[in-house]
């Protein structure tokens, strides 16, 4: 019998597509992440495209002065985060073409809310960049009977809708994956009575528990659900102390000096990151939610 010789190699027309896409991914795991990072709604990003209205699509044109070409990340606030590339401006809409997942998560393992007091002028505001920079994921405004300022319905709701612009205008400066949830505004009594049973609820005021926050880690180590109850400048009345307490709330200080209460919320969203999240030294991983 004669030699036939090798077998002709099957042709198949993928392959250099296939090989692009390779090309691709690796180009994208391998270079500089691109500093322009906005948010999009999840129903607007898919497998290949994803489409930036709104405040986002007026920031790439009229303030970045985005060109087709131009890279950026764009995420949907509910884990997925993506480089893509400007491919042109329609009408109010920018479209992105996706390059690919990064494949990387900034969530702590701490399931975490920071519930503080209605405070005058800006500071709430402050508090909520704060927090949601630190890992917060809700952020539920209370009243109590110390708290400074009154609000209306219509002042209440465009309150809270302010707040929700600023946490994700944090959620994508700090490069969260995940878009934190700002609550209606809330009475204390509500917010208090309300805790889940698998949730530790931490009040923190003037006039607690001397123990240091520290010891919280040894008292309560399996911790993945934390809700932070930040006090007033003055502090929670003793009424309200002994009403959290008697649902099983924990009443924690932070230290000997007297903190403003923006500082006091950024400090106890740190604390507890610090404890249970992913500031310690070894973070738990994170459980689903």
């Amino acid at each position: 019998m004669g030699n036939a010789g090798p077998a002709p190699r099957a042709s198949c027309a993928v392959e250099p597509a296939v090989l692009r896409m390779t090309t691709m991914l690796t180009a994208v795991a391998t270079q500089p992440l691109p500093k322009t990072r906005l948010y999009v709604e999840p129903d607007r990003l898919s497998a290949d495209r994803a489409i930036v209205t709104g405040a986002g699509c007026h920031h790439l044109r009229n303030v970045l002065r985005f060109k087709p070409g131009d890279e950026l990340i764009v995420f949907d606030g509910a884990g997925r985060e993506c480089i893509g590339v400007l491919e042109m401006f329609q009408g109010e809409s920018a479209v992105v073409r996706i390059l690919g997942d990064t494949g990387t998560s900034t969530e702590s393992a701490l399931d975490l809310t920071i519930a503080p007091c209605l405070a005058k002028g800006k500071k709430t505001d402050l508090i909520v960049e704060k927090v949601v920079e630190l890992g917060a994921d809700r952020i539920c405004v209370i009243h109590s009977e110390r708290s400074v300022g009154k609000l209306d319905a219509a002042q209440a709701m465009d309150r809270v809708e302010r707040w929700r612009r600023i946490a994700k205008s944090a959620a994508e400066q700090s490069g969260r994956t995940m878009m934190p949830v700002v609550e209606r505004i809330r009475t204390y009594q509500e917010l208090i009575a309300s805790r889940p049973d698998d949730t530790l609820g931490l009040l923190f005021t003037v006039g607690a528990d001397p123990e240091p926050p520290a010891s919280l880690r040894q008292r309560y180590p399996d911790t993945f659900r934390v809700i932070a109850v930040v006090g007033p400048e003055g502090g929670f009345s003793r009424e309200e102390i002994d009403f959290a307490r008697k649902h099983g709330w924990v009443d924690v200080g932070l230290g000997p000096r007297v903190l403003r209460s923006e500082t006091a919320a950024i400090v106890a969203a740190a604390v507890c990151q610090h404890l249970w999240g992913d500031l310690g030294r070894r973070p738990p991983q994170r459980r689903d939610r």
